[in-house]
């Protein structure tokens, strides 16, 4: 049913008073724009995957019934414009030539006074809650499908009373309470406007429209939002003079898709052999564990969640990619999502997938778009490279007949990164599918049509777990393959996990799963796997050569001496510390004993770009490849023990729970290499053990307490790596009791009372802005998006979002710069460059130069008290920051010729040999 009436025709969606033309977008095009772009996606962009599972959610067989859906909400989605309310809206810039002209328009069309009309509660009627409203109580249209328009603009409503409410906001739809004449005019164009959507999309009537379970509706919520952001992009589909009646162009569309980019979604078409693989992907044949894990994939009929776990240097991250094809094939995903626990070991990672990626590209002869995504991912030069190279912008995809690897820029920020096909970055982008925020159904979009792996899985306490449990749930609603990969994780924790995917996927009594033996009897390495409803396991490995590795307890005043006598014939020597101030500390007492050339620091509280320079020159020198010094001593905090594949040849580090330490010895005799004799066996000295268990007080403060007794407790002198790894895991994190003295056992158990009720505090913490897990039709819990994001986070910067999933503590990020003459500059280069901040490359380098303020910093006078300080100090003395893209909204400090600055009273000093650190404390831990 095409549009021919007047009054249809006059209402506008879109207006825009630019340079003093006045342009605009009728109602009815930025409709029949959105209908095609929505259609469009789900026969184009949508993984095969995503169209599977909302057929069978829909109750139908063919994708052109999918499609007819996705059209009609696109079709719809903006019928709350078409009211008063929103008609009569006031151009926000405050330019009403544009307005008068609209509003002549519509008179001239038939509407009647327009010009006067005053509502005073149009606020309370968004046409999003408008369109919600009225296809719920105009045109009957269920609330699965109706909750969909109304959340849109990205939050559905809260709870069902908000859309009653709507009634009394009568004059809103329809101008007037009692005037038949308007009101049935209002009544008349939303009908048109209903019918011609339901009509267009392949329906006759309302009762035709399918019923959608709540998964199904969250991938149409977000291929709604993505359809609409594409159609109201101006340079894809132009507004028009205010002068014209309406676009007659018959390549609109054609044309608005083709500069979005025709961004079609990436379908595995076979499964390699895995010999073929291995040499074309990595070049190297498969390892034994590696063949396993790829067999044992190929097995899964119905792929779900896989958890690998096997010792460090095993090649897990390429079993896991090769699994990753697999799974992707028997699925049909999309795509691939890579999460790791840190920025470093997500930039450490990005080049391992461009390198996997591009091969799969060539041999497919495709274009597949890549990003990093972290806070910091400006810093990374591969990424900057790949965006400068082969951005869209720059590239004429119709030209590029091989396959390649480029950077898709309108996948760019927060909101629209998880939709592109191929992502690396920090696990905190994953998690965020757990939090409630505005446009979430856009992230889960994006990942329910991707396998996904999540490395370092151990790592995440249990605040953290509570996030990455439920959004693993939601991956099984989808039936999204999820890739799990740890060294060290414990048992009950793999027990949880499985249960959180099979309970998404349909599995009503996950308490009744039986879940294999092998399971349970440290088995190492193993595979633990879901096939439908069904867990399994596979530890059918060829043996592995156990590396014995000594453990020595040692107190600090034995720590240099015993450190020289270790290094005097050469070697490179690991000292992990739990705090930075005792990183600091040691740094310092080891370069006045061994000299400033052998000792590197490396810790979290170095400038972005110090930190990136550092652990880039630790890779060149200790890593698997690197040119090996012959003395060296590097001391740094937990960002080693998984940020860095490097090698040492021996380790001492402090007391830890047992995973962790683990993980530090995984740094030990990492790679295969000819030693100095005197390191021919690896030895770790263990400092900070107590028989007393009174541990140093910065490590009580970072680890539960009641989890370092029970590491010493079980810390044997000899542990055998990997055998022992699944024992000492279950035993320091099992239930079993200790023998101790009476005075000891009355100290364990308070710190096991303190443990739980913080593990209950977090998880009840975690639960405030956590989603609920996907219920099916039919449970009391709503089935619709009304109430989804119901108390969802409101924050006003990326970070705290993230802080949100992370539990982090509030802190400020600035940015440091140093004092140069009258102006400033980077610490690198001591150039001034304030009077040029006006360049881009400037503004750039100088928002690079970033560090987070410790906890001590804001403890001692308050967080709002140092923001206020920062604050005036910038508006001070850094107020024209405000004016440039890449510094506005930043606080920035300049230290003086001396590396100092003060704020309230507290001394800072910087330098990238030490860090940041409070001056009268230097040298003290």
């Amino acid at each position: 049913m095409e549009y021919n009436d007047k009054l249809v025709e006059s209402l506008w969606a879109k207006k825009e008073d630019y340079n003093g033309q006045l342009f605009w977008l009728s109602l009815k095009q930025h409709l029949n724009d959105t209908m095609r772009v929505s259609r469009w996606l789900w026969l184009n962009w949508l993984s095969e995957s995503q169209r599977s599972l909302c057929l069978n959610c829909l109750g139908l067989s063919d994708n052109e019934s999918g499609a007819n859906l996705a059209s009609f909400l696109g079709a719809v989605h903006d019928i709350g414009k078409a009211t008063p309310a929103f008609q009569t809206q006031k151009n926000v810039y405050g330019k009403h030539d544009l307005d008068k002209k609209i509003i002549e328009k519509l008179e001239t069309a038939g509407f009647c006074d327009l010009s006067s009309l005053i509502l005073v509660d149009a606020k309370k009627s968004h046409h999003s809650l408008s369109g919600e409203y009225l296809l719920k109580h105009e045109f009957q249209v269920k609330d699965d499908i109706g909750s969909i328009v109304g959340a849109h603009h990205g939050t559905p409503v809260d709870c069902l009373s908000t859309l009653e409410e709507q009634s009394a906001y009568f004059a809103n739809y329809f101008q007037s309470e009692n005037d038949k004449t308007k009101i049935d005019k209002w009544k008349y164009v939303q009908k048109e406007i209903f019918y011609w959507a339901l009509h267009s999309s392949g329906y006759e009537c309302v009762e035709q429209l399918p019923r959608i379970s709540k998964p199904a509706q969250v991938i149409y919520s977000g291929l709604l939002i993505m359809a609409d952001w594409i159609a109201s992009n101006s340079d894809y589909f132009p507004l028009e003079s205010i002068c014209c009646e309406s676009i007659t162009d018959s390549d609109r569309f054609r044309n608005g898709i083709k500069l979005w980019g025709e961004h079609t979604s990436y379908r595995m078409a076979h499964c390699p052999i895995i010999e073929k693989m291995f040499i074309n992907r990595f070049g190297f044949e498969p390892r034994d564990f590696q063949r396993v894990v790829y067999q044992t994939s190929s097995l899964i009929k119905k792929p779900g969640i896989i958890i690998i776990e096997a010792p460090m240097g095993l090649g897990k991250t390429e079993a896991a990619l090769a699994a990753a094809e697999i799974l992707s094939f028997k699925s049909g995903t999309s795509g691939l999502f890579f999460g790791l626990p840190t920025q470093a070991t997500s930039n450490g990672m990005f080049g391992r997938v461009h390198d996997w990626l591009k091969k799969i590209a060539k041999e497919y002869g495709t274009p597949l778009s890549l990003r990093l995504c972290h806070a910091k991912a400006s810093l990374n030069d591969e990424m900057n490279d790949l965006l400068n190279k082969t951005s869209v912008k720059n590239i004429n995809v119709d030209e590029k007949t091989d396959g390649y690897v480029f950077v898709n820029e309108w996948f760019t920020g927060r909101k629209k990164t998880a939709l592109d096909d191929f992502v690396v970055g920090t696990v905190d982008n994953f998690l965020l599918s757990a939090l409630k925020q505005n446009h979430l159904a856009l992230r889960h979009l994006g990942f329910s049509k991707k396998i996904v792996i999540i490395d370092e899985v151990h790592a995440y306490d249990a605040y953290m777990q509570q996030y990455l449990k439920e959004a693993i749930s939601w991956m099984g609603a989808y039936g999204v393959p999820v890739i799990l990969t740890s060294a060290t994780l414990h048992q009950r924790t793999r027990e949880e996990l499985i249960k959180a995917y099979l309970k998404g996927s349909g599995v009503k009594k996950t308490g009744k799963i039986v879940f294999p033996s092998e399971m349970f009897e440290n088995c190492y390495p193993l595979i633990s796997y879901s096939d439908g409803e069904n867990v399994k396991a596979q530890t059918k490995f060829v043996p592995i050569k156990n590396k014995i590795v000594h453990i020595k307890r040692i107190n600090d005043e034995s720590l240099l001496e015993l450190i020289s006598e270790r290094i005097n014939d050469g070697g490179v020597i690991g000292i992990v510390v739990n705090t930075i101030k005792r990183a600091q500390y040691l740094g310092k007492k080891c370069k006045e004993f061994f000299g400033c050339d052998v000792v590197e620091i490396l810790h979290s509280s170095f400038m972005a770009t110090d930190r990136v320079f550092k652990e880039t020159n630790l890779l060149n020198t200790i890593g698997k490849s690197g040119e090996r010094p012959s003395r060296k001593i590097i001391i740094g905090t937990q960002v080693i023990e998984q940020s860095l594949d490097i090698d040492f040849d021996v380790l001492f580090t402090d007391l830890c729970p047992i995973d962790l330490m683990l993980q530090r010895i995984g740094r030990l005799h990492r790679h295969d290499r000819k030693r100095p004799v005197k390191h021919e066996t690896p030895i770790t000295y263990v400092m900070g053990t107590d028989e007393q268990l009174n541990f140093e007080t910065g490590t009580e403060r970072i680890y539960d307490k009641y989890f370092l007794i029970r590491t010493q407790y079980f810390l044997a002198e000899v542990i055998q790596i990997p055998s022992d790894i699944p024992v000492l895991i279950n035993r320091v994190y099992g239930d079993s009791e200790l023998e101790l003295a009476e005075n000891l056992m009355l100290i364990y158990k308070k710190s096991k009372q303190m443990y739980e009720i913080q593990r209950k505090n977090d998880e009840d913490r975690a639960k405030t802005y956590r989603i609920q897990s996907p219920i099916p039709l039919g449970n009391n819990i709503r089935p619709d998006l009304i109430g989804w994001l119901n108390n969802s986070s409101h924050f006003d910067s990326d970070e705290m979002i993230v802080a949100q999933v992370r539990d982090i503590k509030e802190s400020i990020e600035i940015v440091a710069l140093k004092r140069v003459g009258t102006g400033y500059g980077t610490f690198e280069n001591e150039i001034d460059i304030s009077k040029r901040i006006k360049e881009p490359s400037i503004a750039q380098e100088i928002a690079k130069q970033t560090i987070r303020l410790p906890d001590w910093v804001s403890n001692k006078c308050g967080i709002s008290k140092t923001i206020d300080y920062l604050e005036k100090y910038n508006s001070n003395y850094l107020h024209d920051w405000q004016e440039q893209p890449w510094l506005k909204g930043s606080l920035g400090i300049i230290f003086d010729e001396n590396n100092r600055f003060e704020i309230n009273g507290v001394q800072l000093n910087y330098d990238n040999e030490f860090g940041l650190r409070e001056d009268k404390n230097y040298g003290e831990v």
